[in-house]
């Protein structure tokens, strides 16, 4: 194909043969493409992305039809009223949690104010079942965020292509169909949480060849699905759990003009927005330490909102924030999960070091946890548990629990890892477990021993005359003569329990852990038994 000289008629002369080209149906350009490109001296692929584009252009639906362009109100507003506009019309037609319609309310006004914030959290709405309300939720949201694009479905690639052409409020509905085993749509969604790194690359292309191209993916964005989606999205996230109305309750239902109806209030958030940029880019306000650091930076911009709009929603910012954060975020990973089950485990025995049988018998003993159907619903291993604490440094060694020795792992080699991970947290209600009386529940094994309360309470075992949950040892009744005599009521008969088929006897066992210094392990009948294999191992 000769080269021609490329004059400013011959452009134009391309630019409306193009557009003819681009008016044409699909099946009348595809019979004549190859021939047209051709007389215009243009590669094929070339000729269809100018005529796409330029299709692109000519649809009804342009960028401005897509999202609202919004003027904003002719006159100042009063942000308290505002925010209290966009409470009473939120809960006038759906039902919400106690905290919900204040967090929801702030998010949204903060999604006209884009360029005062360094990150802005995702609002994550979630469900048990369907027709907990969530659709109705995103449509009532639609109808106040600024620029709003409510979508039920969404590649990764045209989640940065529309948010970067459009800077939407987006509303993605039904995520639990497609989003959550979707790792590059999470990645991109996880980027959008800081304005600095929001930021995608990918290649396009150019002439013969690929270019990088940089995509902004900085927009508000609400992601609703039935139940829990990824740890890294509820982390960066202002988490709604929906649920179901009770038989009592009622709402309005919306008309079908709502969106419309809501014209007048989107105009006065934005002119509000507007007025307060500069002193809500400026503002620091106090966040109560409460949760983990992310989710105080999460709540940083609804706090900054609510200070600045005065009134009664200071308060109820900080009423809002401790109904929702959820203070059990720091275990939500697996990671962080076993290190804070380990470290109850140390705590509870008070031990330096322990045995790795021992630890997982204790992990997998523990109830509401998956250690004890961890793969394919077997247990938890050694090497399971190895591989788990491996990411935060923690590694098994050789230690000694009295004259034994065995892999284990010490607490000077978790409490690294515990203080990074598991940061301490102010929670607001606190959870009474069942208590053991003072010097009732559990023997003592000799006048040195004092064994504590344990709490594995799917398998503690009380003394003979102590109540602990219904639970008690049987005294057998030993007499003077009879094996256990020496011993407190019920403590032979766990004993031996526990080595029953083992060339282990129970005083040899109850010897060992004296010298041990474990005595708790006799309370607890999983723990025991795996420690007596333990010593039959090693006879």
């Amino acid at each position: 194909m000769t080269v021609e000289a490329y004059s400013p008629d011959k452009a134009e002369q391309t630019a409306e043969k193009i557009a003819e080209l681009a008016k044409l149906s699909p099946i009348q350009y595809d019979q004549c493409r190859k021939a047209e490109a051709e007389k215009l001296n243009v590669r094929i692929n070339t000729l269809d992305a100018e005529v796409a584009c330029l299709r692109d252009g000519t649809k009804e639906d342009s960028s401005t039809d897509i999202v609202e362009e919004l003027e904003p109100w002719n006159e100042p507003v009063n942000g308290n009223d505002v925010l209290n506009e966009v409470a009473r019309s939120l809960e006038k037609h759906v039902t919400l949690p106690a905290g919900a319609c204040s967090a929801v309310t702030l998010w949204l006004v903060g999604t006209y104010c884009m360029d005062a914030w360094r990150l802005w959290p995702k609002l994550l709405i979630t469900s048990p079942e369907k027709r907990c309300g969530k659709s109705t939720l995103l449509e009532a949201m639609e109808a106040v965020s600024y620029r709003a694009f409510l979508t039920a479905s969404i590649t990764a690639s045209a989640l940065f292509r529309c948010i970067e052409a459009w800077k939407p409020t987006l509303l993605i509905d039904e995520a639990d169909t497609f989003a959550k085993d979707n790792d590059e749509l999470n990645g991109i969604v996880n980027a959008g949480h800081t304005k600095r790194t929001a930021t995608v690359v990918r290649t396009e292309k150019v002439g013969d060849g690929f270019e990088p191209r940089r995509y902004k993916v900085w927009c508000p964005q609400v992601i609703a699905g039935i139940k829990r989606q990824r740890d890294t999205l509820h982390d960066r996230s202002i988490h709604i759990q929906m649920c179901r109305k009770m038989p009592g309750e009622s709402v309005e239902r919306m008309p079908l003009d709502y969106y419309e109806n809501n014209l007048v209030l989107r105009r006065k958030i934005l002119r509000w927005a507007l007025d307060n940029l500069d002193e809500l880019k400026g503002a620091t306000p106090e966040v109560p330490n409460y949760g983990n650091d992310r989710a105080q930076d999460n709540w940083t911009p609804l706090f900054v909102v609510a200070g600045i709009a005065g009134g009664l929603w200071p308060e109820k910012v900080k009423a809002a924030y401790k109904s929702l954060t959820d203070v059990g975020d720091d275990t939500a990973g697996i990671g962080p999960m076993i290190l804070s089950d380990i470290k109850t485990i140390f705590d509870e025995k008070g031990c330096a070091q322990i045995f790795s049988d021992v630890l997982v018998a204790a992990l997998t003993s523990m109830e509401e946890r998956p250690w004890c159907e961890w793969r394919h619903g077997r247990p938890l291993t050694k090497n399971s548990l190895a591989r788990l604490l491996r990411p935060f440094g923690v590694t098994s060694g050789t230690v000694r629990v009295g004259a034994m020795t065995a892999k284990g792992y010490k607490r000077t080699g978790l409490e690294d890892a515990w203080n990074r991970y598991l940061a301490p947290i102010t929670t607001f209600q606190s959870v009474t477990t069942s208590q053991l009386s003072q010097g009732a529940g559990l023997s003592q094994l000799s006048k040195r021993h004092t064994v504590e309360a344990v709490t594995f309470q799917k398998t503690l075992k009380a003394s003979q005359g102590a109540v602990c949950d219904g639970v008690t040892f049987q005294n057998p009744g030993y007499g003077k003569d009879m094996p256990g005599a020496d011993y407190p009521p019920g403590l032979f008969d766990a004993a031996a329990a526990a080595c029953g088929g083992l060339k282990l006897t129970a005083s040899e066992f109850i010897s060992e852990l004296e010298l041990a210094d474990y005595p708790e392990i006799i309370s607890d009948p999983v723990l025991a038994k795996v420690t007596a294999k333990s010593m039959s191992a090693r006879k």
